[in-house]
């Protein structure tokens, strides 16, 4: 089964399992970037003995560090916006089910090789009719159709073009941000989110 809103089993088996047992009993630090102004808690440890050997930091948290300020430490490093923020609002799992329809479509384009991969994970079960795809209504098999990614990035466009007036001077990834908010899809994974 593939993972979902309703199923997220993916942040558990996927991430937080396989780095405890990397860790085994020896003493870590876990140094998570939720910012001072997200409303979150982060890493959440499985094991369940009162000794827990794998500590969580908040170094952006713990020093009031909001969004503003890691946009100007990536500049300010050299380092800069990461290239996927042109076409996606937050970091994580290229598959990941919170993606936008037109995140989905700058999988497509920048990377085809892993949207490929993705599409190789849904299924149809032509018995019961159920079909098990990443997002809910649409296989990426349909979202990949000329005439539909034309759809999506129409309707993502009259978006920005929108924000942009209603609030100028943003970056793009705050643009984005707002244009994907107001779409009706579901709310992004608390793991991935900002």
């Amino acid at each position: 089964m593939l993972p979902s809103s309703q199923v997220r089993w993916c942040t558990i088996k996927l991430k937080i399992k396989p780095f405890e047992e990397y860790v085994g009993e020896d003493h870590a630090y876990h140094y998570i970037a939720i910012r001072a102004d997200e409303d979150r808690v982060g890493y959440k440890p499985l094991k369940t003995t009162s000794l827990r050997n794998i500590e969580p930091k908040y170094p952006f948290k713990e020093d009031g560090k909001t969004k503003e300020d890691v946009y100007q430490i990536l500049e300010e490093s050299g380092l800069g916006m990461p290239d996927y923020y042109n076409w996606r609002t937050r970091s994580g799992c290229y598959f990941c089910f919170f993606q936008r329809k037109s995140e989905w479509v700058g999988l497509l384009e920048q990377h085809p090789d892993l949207f490929e991969l993705a599409k190789s994970y849904e299924k149809f079960n032509p018995e019961t009719g159920e079909r098990f795809t990443w997002c809910q209504g649409e296989s990426l098999e349909e979202l990949a159709n000329p005439e539909r990614i034309e759809q999506i990035k129409e309707r993502t466009e009259k978006g920005k073009a929108s924000k942009k007036k209603d609030k100028p001077n943003q970056r793009l990834i705050e643009i984005l941000t707002d244009v994907h908010d107001d779409e009706d899809d579901e709310e992004p994974c608390l793991v991935c989110h900002k």
